[in-house]
Formats: structure tokens, C-alpha cells, sequence
């Protein structure tokens, strides 16, 4: 049975409660942990191009170098760029999956596969992905133009004249970048969900894009500053509660007449392998609050015996993966979110039901398949006669 919404701002603080699923956060966990390692793949060889050594980039940064203050050199930085670009490609396609997952759940069905939705979203989610590139080619070839309108106007005399006559077609064009520049801003909050919803193209994703931009912009900015009041209250308290279990394993396994000092050691090794740097220790006021500040700053490890290396290894293994279960929650309202958003948009400006009209075509394909089937078995009866 589809979930009734309201089509309203209504639906948006709906978007914590539809994200706090373990099959959602599951996905967007995956996203992160493949995300996060292309990244580091490509920001090591980024360092290692620089003239960094790899003993350097592991005492500063161990997994995930930060290149925030680095003396890159062009191709470092080439290839710290292109390891962002591959995580933001990540990040759309396990969004697609869970923007799937969301919209099947939201038609009634609870137990859509991840298998499905990943198979779904490497499938139709180049459509989400080619979408904001096509906006940024227009606008480069735009660029392109008003360069080359500009060595023209080098050229004496004709370039005056070849100037002068551009003036009000250049005074359109610059006010259509903005308004591209508002559609890419757009992209990255609703092609996702357009593609997981629509199934579209490109193209038909584009369509969606500016006719949201041109009849619901206003709505659209409301919905999206709603949104982004629940999403870190939702984030927060599940952070909390993540920090909180932490530090009871903490108090527990630390107590003297336990592991005591055994544990302390252990935990220390865990802590030293996060990243030092000093563009995160702007993160402090939240992680106090959240009660994880003790994550920027490590202390010194002792001395350890073998084991007690060991565990703390894969302790601090342990610690990304939890970082990154509580920064999933995060990706999954932001997609969740506007997954509601979208749909709430499509029917205030279309008045199409989404919800409903899937159902409705389903509904009519199991007719011809029905009607089909009779017709086999009416064909076969007079062949017998």
C-alpha cells in the first residue's frame, strides 16, 4: 500500500524518519567506502607526483590524505581532482540506488532489493550523471564564445564594430549562465531523484530540471531550507547515540577490574590512525557537542606488545567504518529528502502523482498481459476445432 503524503511542506521532516533504515544506510555506506577509497587511490599518487613520500603522507594523513595546505605541483593537484570527481560520480550512482529504494518503498514496497536498486542505479544513473556535465559543457562553450568574441575585438576597428553590434545578444548570454549556473545547483539536489522516479534520459532529466527551476523555484528553496533544519537535528541525534555506545564500550572495558590499561593502550593505537590535520580541528565545537572530540586529537601511543598492535590496527579500521555509518544517515536524508521533494514538486507543477501513476501503468500491462494470454488460449481452442 503506497504511503499518503500530503504534497506539502509537510512530507519534508518525513525524510528522517524514511532514512533511519539499515537497508538505506547500508547502501550509502557502500557509496562512502568506494567513494573513499578511489579518492585515496588517486590522492596518493596526487602526493607521491608532488614529491611526497609515502612514510610522509602516512604519519600525516594514514588512508585519507587531506590536500588542504600541501605544495602540490599540476599534476597533484590534477589527480587529487580527479579522485573528488570519481568520489562525486560514486556518490550519484549509490544515491540513484537509494533514491530507488525510497520511491518503491513510498508506492508500498518494503522489501525492494538492494540488488535491484544497485542494478537499477548502474543502469539508468549515467542519466543523472551526464546531466550536470551537459550543463557545465553549454556553459564552457558559451565561455568559449565570449573568448573568442574578445580576441576579435582585439582587431582594429572590426572589433569595435564586431562589439558593438554583440552588446545586447553578449547581455543575454551572461544572464543565461546565471541561469544555468542556478540549474547545475539544482542538479545536485533533484537529478537523482528525477532519474530514480522518472527513469529518464538526459534529456528528459534536463526537461525536469528547468521546468522545476521556472514553476517551482520558490517552493523548491523552502522545502530545501526545511530540509536542511531537520537533516542535522536527524544527524545529530543519531551521531549522539552512535558517540554515547562508544564511550559506554569505553567506561566498561577501561574499568580497572577489567582490561583497564590494557584497553586504553589498545584504544590510543585505534585513535592514531585517523587524520591529523589542521583544517579539521574546526569540526571541535561539533564533536564536543556530539561527545567525539577525543577523534582530532590522538594522544601519543605507548608502548604496545604484539597483539595489542594488532587489535589496535584493526581497531582503527573499525573506527572509519563507524565514522562512516554515521556520516551515511547524513547522505541518506540529503537523498531521501529530496526523493519526497521531488515528488511534492512533480505534482504541484504537473499534477502528477507518482505514486500513482506507476501503479496505474503496472496495472495496465498486467491487463494486455491477461488479455494477451486469452487471446493465446482462444487461438489454440479453434486451431483444436
Amino acid at each position: 500500500m503506497a504511503v499518503k503524503l500530503h504534497y506539502n511542506y509537510k512530507d519534508v521532516p518525513r525524510a528522517a524518519r524514511f532514512a533511519f533504515s539499515a537497508k538505506k544506510i547500508y547502501v550509502q555506506f557502500l557509496g562512502l567506502i568506494v567513494g573513499t577509497i578511489l579518492y585515496a587511490i588517486f590522492a596518493y599518487i596526487g602526493f607521491l607526483t608532488s614529491g611526497i613520500s609515502i612514510s610522509e603522507i602516512w604519519s600525516g594523513y594514514h588512508y585519507i590524505p587531506v590536500p588542504i595546505g600541501e605544495p602540490l605541483t599540476f599534476w597533484g593537484w590534477f589527480f587529487v581532482y580527479l579522485g573528488l570527481v570519481l568520489f562525486a560520480i560514486t556518490q550519484i550512482f549509490f544515491g540513484v540506488a537509494i533514491s530507488k529504494i525510497t520511491y518503491e518503498q513510498l508506492k508500498g514496497d518494503e522489501f525492494y532489493e538492494i540488488k535491484k536498486a544497485l542494478k537499477f542505479a548502474f543502469t539508468q544513473g549515467k542519466s543523472a550523471v551526464f546531466t550536470p556535465i551537459t550543463i557545465l559543457l553549454v556553459i564552457v562553450f558559451i565561455l568559449i564564445g565570449g573568448v573568442i568574441l574578445g580576441l576579435i575585438g582585439k582587431i582594429p576597428w572590426l572589433g569595435e564594430l564586431v562589439l558593438l553590434l554583440m552588446s545586447i545578444p553578449v547581455v543575454f548570454t551572461v544572464v543565461f549562465i546565471v541561469y544555468l549556473l542556478f540549474a547545475l545547483a539544482l542538479a545536485y539536489f533533484l537529478v537523482v531523484p528525477i532519474v530514480a522516479v522518472t527513469n529518464s534520459d538526459t534529456f528528459d532529466a534536463l526537461f525536469e530540471l528547468f521546468s522545476t527551476l521556472n514553476d517551482q523555484n520558490w517552493r523548491f528553496v523552502g522545502y530545501e531550507v526545511f530540509l536542511y533544519v531537520i537533516k542535522p537535528i536527524a544527524f545529530g541525534i543519531f551521531a549522539w547515540a552512535i558517540a554515547k555506545g562508544l564511550y559506554i564500550a569505553h567506561w566498561v572495558l577501561s574499568a580497572g577490574w577489567l582490561m583497564g590499561e590494557k584497553f586504553i593502550r589498545i584504544e590510543q593505537a585505534a585513535l592514531s590512525y585517523l587524520p591529523e590535520h589542521p583544517s579539521l580541528y574546526g569540526l571541535e565545537p561539533i564533536l564536543r557537542i556530539l561527545g567525539a572530540d577525543a577523534l582530532l586529537y590522538p594522544t601519543t601511543v605507548k608502548a604496545l606488545s604484539i597483539p595489542e598492535a594488532v587489535v589496535g590496527f584493526f581497531f582503527g579500521i573499525l573506527l572509519y567504518l563507524i565514522i562512516f555509518v554515521a556520516l551515511s544517515y547524513w547522505g541518506v536524508i540529503h537523498w531521501v529528502g529530496n526523493t519526497l521533494i521531488f515528488i511534492v514538486l512533480a505534482k504541484k507543477k504537473d499534477d502528477i502523482d507518482y505514486l500513482e501513476v506507476k501503479e496505474e501503468e503496472e496495472f495496465q500491462f498486467e491487463e494486455e498481459k491477461v488479455e494477451s494470454s486469452e487471446e493465446g488460449e482462444a487461438g489454440e481452442k479453434e486451431g483444436e476445432s
